[in-house]
């Protein structure tokens, strides 16, 4: 609605009386009163009227009430805070997802000298084993195909070990967790290892994960980090759920960029041992005195060149293991290797006593 202030200045001095008497009597201009107004004004007058009186509830730049200031130093909550893996399910599952079948991923051939082609296909190997060992054929698909998906995205690097490995020497800086959590200091598991080869072979090979589209990230159903409602869902594969980038970036446009290469210039070396202790224990001191326990990271790009860290928080869509669980996880793979069977042992979802909104499922590790 306009107010009378934007366009009282255009009417005469009997004009304005006669608005301010109206304005006093009817406590102020109805609908109707402002269409009648409207009416008799130019579109230079309404345009004049409008800037001067901005709509309710939002400031002159048109934000609406709640977004006047915008502050970058922290990560939006959305009002989700602390929640279980069940309530995390639930909102997820209220998010709806947004396919579009024109969006789909050209086939990628890998190409380049031997050792090249071998370093690219151990790094897409490893995602696919880390992430989705023990999750459906389309999932372990679905998660080699958004590593391919960043590597012809510029907002990524342009190798495959590049994307993969992209902070992997910080503890929680890294894009995938187990380049940085200590997860490669143990062998594979055969089965589940070869099973990775041949989705990272195929995926390199021709191959398109049509049903992900040009999805880049991905998260566990069972959490719900902040940035997942600024992208667009694409849809879930096992327990991972995927998204694209909104707008331009994240159309087939976008994912043209050449395969770089360079994947032996890749590092693949994670944070320092006593980096990742020092998190481990961290995670110990949050269940002994079940209170925040704080610790610092390297990190160029915050102020200082630190940047701090919470036990227990979820870090790109991922919640940092405690001590307990990370025990629980090591006595399970203890037992794996006693077994004289060869076949992988059943492996059940562990929830600790002292966290009973933990859920975290194993998953199997390498040696570089």
């Amino acid at each position: 609605m306009l107010g009378a202030q934007g366009c009282a200045s255009h009417l005469s001095t009997a004009q304005r009386q006669a608005l301010a008497a109206l304005a006093r009597r009817a406590g102020g201009f109805g609908p109707a009163a402002e269409r009648r107004l409207e009416g008799a004004m130019t579109p230079d007058m309404i345009a004049l009227a409008a800037r001067a009186s901005p709509a309710a509830g939002a400031d002159l730049g048109g934000r609406p009430e709640g977004w006047a200031v915008l502050d970058v130093s922290h990560s939006p909550s959305l009002g989700f805070t602390n929640l279980s893996p069940e309530e995390a399910e639930r909102i997820n599952a209220f998010v709806p997802a947004i396919s579009d079948p024109r969006a789909v991923a050209q086939p990628f051939f890998l190409a380049g000298p031997p050792a090249e082609r071998e370093r690219a296909l151990l790094c897409l190997s490893q995602a696919v084993y880390y992430e989705a060992a023990l999750e459906p054929l389309s999932d372990q698909q679905a998660v080699a195909q958004t590593v391919l998906n960043r590597v012809r995205n510029p907002a990524f690097p342009s190798s495959i070990c590049g994307v993969v490995y992209q902070g992997s020497q910080q503890v929680t800086g890294c894009q995938f967790s187990f380049t940085c959590d200590g997860s490669r200091n143990r062998a594979p598991i055969a089965p589940f290892w070869q099973q990775a080869q041949a989705v990272a072979r195929q995926a390199t090979s021709g191959f398109v994960m049509k049903a992900v589209g040009t999805a880049t990230h991905y998260h566990a159903n069972y959490v719900f980090p902040n940035w997942s409602p600024t992208l667009v869902k694409i849809g879930q594969f096992g327990i991972q759920i995927f998204y694209r980038f909104p707008g331009p970036l994240g159309e087939p446009s976008s994912f043209r960029r050449p395969y770089g290469g360079g994947e032996l210039r890749v590092s693949m070396a994670g944070p320092s041992p006593a980096a990742v202790l020092a998190a481990a224990a961290g995670a110990g001191s949050l269940q002994a005195q079940n209170a925040p326990v704080h610790f610092e990271i390297a990190d160029p790009t915050a102020p200082q060149g630190l940047r701090k860290r919470v036990a227990g928080e979820i870090v790109f869509g991922r919640r940092i293991p405690t001590h307990d669980e990370i025990a629980h996880i090591n006595a399970v793979l203890a037992a794996m290797d006693q077994s004289q069977s060869g076949a992988p042992a059943p492996v059940f979802p562990y929830k600790s006593a002292s966290s009973p909104a933990s859920d975290v499922p194993y998953k199997p590790s390498t040696q570089q």
